[in-house]
């Protein structure tokens, strides 16, 4: 039990708490800066991936158009 007329003792314990709440402090800190560059890390990479998708889907109309036109062009050959 904590004798409140030592005055040493009495500082010794303000003096951990006030450690212990530093550290605490600077480990709050250190989380929420890397949960800041994970979300901004995640949105950089689903920004690069919606491009890659926009054009995948892109390169595939364009496979689309070159194999209709293939296609017509060999029933154009086909029938002549």
């Amino acid at each position: 039990m904590l004798n409140l007329y030592d005055t040493e003792a009495v500082k010794a314990i303000i003096f951990d708490i006030l450690v212990e709440n530093q550290k605490l402090k600077k480990q709050v800190a250190n989380a929420q800066a890397m949960s800041d560059m994970w979300f901004k890390d995640y949105q950089a990479q689903r920004e690069r991936a919606d491009k890659a998708e926009a054009r995948v889907a892109e390169l595939e109309r364009q496979i689309q158009q070159l194999t209709v036109g293939q296609e017509g062009g060999k029933d154009n050959d086909h029938n002549e």
